[in-house]
């Protein structure tokens, strides 16, 4: 019969068990919660893969960017993109809140709806046309087709709840009793459904996801070139309960991380 057996090990399993493998390596050493504690650090510290991160999120909203010119920016160097242009500008941005992300998950802190309006402020800092423009007056200029948005009035308050103690505005039950990571799909679907800002609501909520997930030891989960109209759809649907590419995307991250 093809397929996996049903005594294999699911995608999830597999995630976690190449994460436990790095963490069991750090029995045998003079200090095993410390060196476990350096592991999990590991998976937040920055890296030469974070210019194609945020590159990739750049991309989710219909940005042209190489992930070479991205890594110009972050490396101050000289490049295909002006200092003056809205994408360095927002690279420059992202970078900061990708600091912030990596800080916050090291203090064991969850992400919430004031963390995600503190990055997007850190991403569109250098756009004039985002100042006194935080969150949005009207619909959402990325807007979904055929997708019902909370009127901005609104805002305030569902930005108060989405958080852990609200289970992020999901049914508390079955949140509960997802796998962390399938949770942070969720919190993508939900805070994308909310679109707080004027615009780039779902590359602020592929953040939260990985905000998330950092915080709960996972690595960063870059977009591809076909997520932007996957996100699109996932955004006009129901909430998911499970990601098959994405868990598979990061199955890959994680073992890459183990090896």
């Amino acid at each position: 019969m093809n397929g996996a057996r049903q005594s294999d090990p699911s995608m999830l399993e597999r995630i976690d068990l190449a994460l436990a493998s790095r963490l069991v390596r750090a029995i045998g050493e003079p200090e095993p919660l410390t060196t476990a504690q350096e592991v999990l650090d590991g998976m937040r510290a920055a890296s030469p893969a974070d210019a194609a991160f945020l590159a990739s999120l750049l991309r989710l909203r219909g940005f042209v960017l190489a992930d070479e010119d991205a890594l110009a920016v972050l490396r101050g160097e000289d490049g295909r993109l002006s200092a003056v242009s809205q994408e360095y500008r927002m690279l420059r941005g992202l970078e900061r809140g990708l600091v912030a992300i990596r800080e916050r998950a090291r203090e064991g802190s969850p992400p919430d709806g004031w963390f995600l309006l503190e990055l997007f402020r850190s991403m569109t800092q250098e756009l004039p046309r985002f100042r006194n423009n935080e969150l949005r007056r009207g619909p959402p200029w990325d807007a979904v087709l055929y997708t019902n948005y909370p009127s901005p009035d609104q805002l305030h308050y569902l930005l108060d709840t989405f958080d852990v103690a609200h289970h992020y505005r999901d049914h508390p039950m079955l949140f509960g009793g997802l796998h962390p990571i399938r949770q942070g799909f969720r919190i993508l679907w939900r805070f994308a459904r909310i679109a707080p800002f004027p615009d780039f609501n779902a590359v602020m909520a592929w953040l939260a996801m990985n905000a998330w997930l950092q915080c709960k030891g996972y690595p960063l989960l870059p977009a591809e070139p076909l997520d932007q109209a996957f996100v699109a759809k996932l955004i006009g649907g129901p909430p998911p309960s499970r990601i098959v590419q994405f868990e598979a995307r990061l199955l890959v991250a994680v073992e890459r991380a183990a090896a």
